[in-house]
């Protein structure tokens, strides 16, 4: 079913006139026509089915569950690298669940954007979050946050917060960390050639562990992927686990 996104609060019954952008994709690109029903997402992330009516509006009809309830809360932050890969990252990583991204720079960082160009570069980077979530039937808007340091990144703490090192231990794999996952997630992801060590100390002083991707994990854009895809299958592992466990108490008792 497609979907689109609304800036404002909806309520049943209302008709809402879409932006001249959404409308355009929505009439003239996927040729939606009239009194077919559509998904449209609000501000505060609620979904309603809409009848669609002439170019640009739109009947709020059925407003519907949360989907968005119980799913893992993963923050990734990730250094700046070129930008065709920086932006094959933002999609694949929206795809795969992330809630907000921080893009970042380190010593290792080779990508420098001038200040007067990060706006315009933020609302490129949202508009491809935004359409990545469209594609995948996300009712969630990922959260693009302002170019900060490597030094700030603890402001963005989870739960649990993972930075990407070069450790070698068996125990210090990533998949090790994860086992213990519950609802939300913090992961740091340097640049090409990683963070320094001095970085990487940092970053644990201030509760961040430290664990490795493995050996075949070496590219940056590939790795944010890779622990996003990772924790999302530790996540649902752990959940079935107590489902399971959950089950059995219950036959016990009776």
């Amino acid at each position: 079913m497609k979907q689109v996104f609304y800036a404002k609060q909806l309520n049943v019954g209302d008709v809402v006139e879409l932006d001249e952008k959404t409308a355009h994709h929505l009439f003239d690109v996927t040729r939606t026509t009239s009194k077919e029903t559509i998904r449209i997402v609000d501000c505060d992330h609620q979904l309603f089915y809409g009848h669609v009516q002439t170019k640009p509006w739109i009947e709020i009809v059925e407003k519907l569950d949360n989907q968005n309830q119980g799913k893992l809360d993963i923050t990734l932050c990730a250094a700046l690298i070129k930008a065709d890969k920086w932006e094959w990252m933002l999609q694949k990583a929206t795809e795969l669940g992330v809630s907000r991204i921080v893009p970042f720079t380190s010593k290792n960082t080779m990508i420098q954007i001038e200040p007067k160009k990060a706006g315009r570069k933020l609302e490129r980077w949202q508009a491809i979050c935004q359409g990545a979530c469209q594609q995948s039937n996300r009712t969630d808007l990922v959260q693009i946050e302002p170019i900060c340091t490597i030094q700030e990144l603890d402001r963005y703490k989870s739960q649990m917060n993972v930075c990407a090192w070069e450790k070698e231990a068996l125990e210090d794999h990533i998949c090790c960390t994860l086992n213990q996952i519950d609802q939300s997630v913090t992961f740091v992801i340097g640049p090409e050639g990683g963070i320094t060590a001095q970085e990487a100390m940092a970053l644990e002083e201030k509760g961040f562990v430290l664990c490795s991707l493995g050996e075949n994990i070496l590219r940056a854009e590939t790795a944010a992927c890779y622990v996003c895809a990772t924790a999302q299958y530790a996540y649902s592992a752990n959940l079935a686990k107590k489902l399971v466990d959950k089950e059995i108490e219950t036959k016990e008792i009776q």
